[in-house]
């Protein structure tokens, strides 16, 4: 006696309710795309000689100094020694009085807290719109800076302390007169923020370094995006949990359903 074929049309209505689980399931967590003007991964596959490669905006940065690649959260990520070890960027956008996120992820070991360092900043001088974000002096806590012209500035840092060697996640936003920084998707600080004019459109942007040839970072960094909009909590959890950029499925839906209509079911 033969076997008998399972029933097609059974067969392909399986699959069809099967498709959205098998997506879910084959698709990396993505970062917000929303807003986002530039990103650098910091990964050895987009840095080519001392080219860093901004993988959104085109906005390239060069690397000044010797900072090595290390295994960072998401692939790799830069590890910087202090002065000379930074990125230059180009000019990113004009923040002015726009809103602006700046995210990024550190690991910033406990024997490194040695002056004022920085992890972002768009500052060239001390004459210009500017904001930079970093680590207070001497210690790991971080601190957030806007200042407009002639030295009219809001600063203030956190009460916690990050200088532990553990990978860390900040976002740092600024809409009108309100800045907040999260670290992990928790809000840990929201205090005043200048609400003019803070600059990025005339200037270099720096990763590692105050912009003044000064604030060297010693930690390493990954992960760097930046926002002409404030993310909402839900984005920052999006982005904490995300796995890159690219959506990628394991396989085309196209090249599956092939595999199985080439496939002989029998009962």
């Amino acid at each position: 006696m033969k076997p008998k074929r399972l029933n097609w049309w059974a067969i392909q209505t399986c699959f069809i309710l099967l498709c959205p689980f098998i997506l879910i399931i084959a698709v990396k967590a993505q970062v917000v795309t929303d807003g986002l003007v530039s990103y650098y991964t910091l990964d050895k596959d987009d840095i080519t000689g001392d080219t860093v490669k901004d993988i959104t905006g085109g906005k390239d940065g060069t690397i000044i100094g010797q900072p090595k690649s290390m295994d960072g959260h998401l692939g790799d990520a830069l590890d910087f020694g202090g002065q000379p070890d930074c990125v230059e960027l180009p000019s990113i956008f004009e923040i002015g009085e726009n809103p602006a996120s700046y995210e990024a992820w550190f690991l910033k070991p406990p024997d490194s807290r040695v002056g004022w360092q920085y992890i972002l900043t768009n500052k060239t001088n001390f004459f210009d719109h500017f904001f930079r974000l970093g680590f207070n002096q001497n210690t790991g806590q971080l601190r957030y800076y806007t200042e407009q012209a002639n030295n009219i500035r809001k600063a203030w840092v956190t009460d916690e302390d990050y200088a532990d060697g553990k990978w860390h996640h900040v976002v740092a936003t600024r809409a009108e007169d309100r800045a907040k920084l999260y670290v992990d998707t928790v809000l840990v600080k929201e205090d005043e923020a200048m609400s003019g004019d803070i600059g990025g459109g005339e200037t270099n942007w720096y990763i590692a370094q105050d912009g003044n040839t000064d604030g060297y970072l010693i930690g390493a960094v990954d992960e760097v995006r930046i926002y002409r909009k404030v993310l909402t909590v839900e984005e920052i959890e999006q982005n904490f949990k995300s796995e890159g950029l690219a959506v990628q499925p394991t396989g085309k839906l196209s090249l599956i359903w092939g595999r199985i209509k080439g496939t002989q079911f029998y009962r």
